[in-house]
Parts: structure tokens; C-alpha cells; sequence
């Protein structure tokens, strides 16, 4: 396991056997729910393979995307919290505890992150030489 990968692991706030994934979801949303509205859970399947590229180039991505076109905070991210589904079993995380980890590992802050990955963000910069 790697460094970010236990960063993550140790910022959750409740954790599942692998087996009880649904009933574990089902039950977190309840128990965040926000305004009669449940919680939301965005659900990703940590790769044996590389999860730390994973995890700061697609995931990052498409999360801060998410948020942003939900007009959710990238800091607090209310109502919606990563299910993270790895071999060490099933992690809830805040949404916000996330993108702060992720962008922390890349060196990007939330305004950089809204600016690259938000609705009409302007992706990475590209590489030298391409």
C-alpha cells in the first residue's frame, strides 16, 4: 500500500467489511443526509495497480468536475463523501478531505483544482515537447 493510499485510508470517518458494501452505503447516506435530502456516495474502485497516479490524475479530475458542476464546495464538499472500495476493505471518506489530500499530492490548491478540472476548466497543461 502506498503513502497516499493510507493518507486516505486514515482520513475516513467510517470503514466496511467488502462484503456489506451496499448496506454500508446505504446506511452512511442516511446518516449524512442533509436537508431531507440523503447523502450522495461517489464510488471508486482503488486499482492494485498504480493507484497513486489513479487516484491523482483520473480521479482528481473527474471529482473536482463533479463537485463543481454540482456547485458543491471543493472544500467541504456537503451531502457527498468517496466510498473507497480497496483490498483493505470499504472507506468512507469526506468528499473535501479528499480533493484536499489529492490536490496536496499534486501541489494544485482548490482554486487551481476549480480552474484545471471545474465545468469549463482548462485541463493540465501540456507537456514539453508534445
Amino acid at each position: 500500500m502506498t503513502a497516499l493510499v493510507e493518507r486516505l485510508q486514515g482520513l475516513a470517518f467510517a470503514r466496511a467489511p467488502l462484503p456489506e458494501a451496499n448496506d454500508a452505503i446505504a446506511r452512511v447516506r442516511e446518516e449524512r443526509a442533509a436537508g431531507g435530502q440523503a447523502a450522495l456516495s461517489y464510488e471508486v474502485a482503488l486499482p492494485a495497480l498504480d493507484p497513486d497516479t489513479y487516484l491523482t490524475h483520473r480521479l482528481l479530475p473527474r471529482l473536482v468536475y463533479f463537485l463543481d458542476c454540482r456547485g458543491a464546495s471543493l472544500l467541504g464538499g456537503e451531502g457527498l463523501f468517496v466510498s473507497l472500495f480497496s483490498a483493505q476493505g470499504l472507506h468512507f471518506i469526506e468528499a473535501g478531505a479528499v480533493l484536499r489530500a489529492l490536490g496536496e499530492a499534486r501541489g494544485l490548491d482548490p482554486a487551481e483544482l476549480r480552474r484545471r478540472y471545474g465545468e469549463g476548466g482548462v485541463g493540465d497543461p501540456p507537456l514539453l515537447g508534445s
